[in-house]
């Protein structure tokens, strides 16, 4: 009799190979099964590929491709009229890398991220400085480089040349960054017109616990900063102000590339402590108790800035 896994790693098997993504392709299917290891989706919930392709920024094009690859890894299934749902979770050990592999494109990108990070490579630099300094191809530096620049983090200079923006990367701008969250994300809770969306508050709760129920060394930097940054958008763009969410999504860039640095040296105690706060903040806007959710924000916030410290 065939098991369960052997299917399973049939299917993996067939679909790695018979495939062939694009550097983009393979970065959303990293981001969605991130996703769907962090909880997003419950079984048999459905999957909105537009709303899945607002959420990555990027066109629906993509990530109908990468959810009709995952129907036949046997996540995801399509029902004509009816659209995608996911059929189950990934199996313990299968994990994204094994999946899907990181693309060359992100493989530059985040060793430039984290490059970056710790001030390995200045706020300017050139394109050729780059493919010398990562044995990196021009077009590869230049696609990761265009990759900052969508995000915000990078713009590019007459010439071959770019500027990194603004980032996180000494003490006092990221005590100054802490300082307007707690303005902006205390401030937008106690707006008026403050309304959460019950079915979003449900799926990020429900992503809180999935971290928490995962072995920490099955946690990836992505799929930990995505929960981590659409907790705190969505709880701020329930003030339906849009000045206030790009607000946030503006420093949750700048956060990237520190967190992304950083990562290997959070404490599964420190990890926990966040989600256990995260779900805390959820439950008390939940029973509408909003100025308890601000109070308890305001001490999330001001707890992760000592610990920066």
């Amino acid at each position: 009799m065939v098991s369960q896994r052997e299917v399973q790693g049939n299917t993996a098997e067939s679909a790695g190979f018979d495939w062939e993504l694009s550097g983009l392709q393979a970065d959303v299917a990293r981001k969605v099964l991130a996703l769907i290891g962090s909880g997003k989706w419950q079984l048999q919930e459905r999957i909105s590929d537009a709303a899945l392709s607002r959420e990555l920024n990027v066109s629906r094009s993509p990530v109908r491709y990468v959810l009709n690859l995952l129907t036949e890894y046997g996540l995801v299934a399509h029902v004509a009229g009816k659209g995608y749902h996911l059929t189950r979770m990934p199996a313990e050990g299968e994990l994204i890398d094994q999946l899907i592999p990181e693309s060359e494109n992100t493989n530059l990108y985040n060793d430039l991220m984290t490059a970056r990070a710790m001030g390995v490579i200045g706020t300017e630099v050139s394109e050729t400085e780059l493919v010398e300094q990562f044995k990196a191809t021009r077009g590869a530096v230049r696609r990761a480089l265009m990759r900052f620049s969508a995000e915000g983090l990078a713009e590019r200079l007459p010439g071959h040349g770019w500027r990194f923006t603004e980032s996180l990367d000494n003490e006092r701008a990221v005590q100054e960054s802490y300082t307007f969250r707690l303005v902006v994300e205390c401030g937008a809770l106690m707006q008026p017109d403050y309304a959460p969306q019950e079915d979003q508050l449900q799926a990020l709760l429900r992503q809180q616990q999935a971290i928490l129920d995962l072995p920490v060394g099955q946690l990836s930097k992505d799929a930990w900063f995505h929960a981590n940054a659409t907790f705190h958008e969505a709880i701020v763009s329930w003030a339906n102000n849009r000045f206030f969410t790009q607000s946030v999504r503006w420093q949750n860039s700048l956060r990237r590339m520190t967190e992304y640095a950083d990562f290997g040296k959070l404490s599964e105690k420190r990890l926990h402590d966040a989600c256990h706060d995260h779900m805390a903040i959820l439950r008390a806007i939940q029973d509408g108790d909003i100025n308890f959710a601000a109070a308890l924000l305001r001490r999330h916030i001001s707890r992760s800035s000592r610990d920066d410290l």
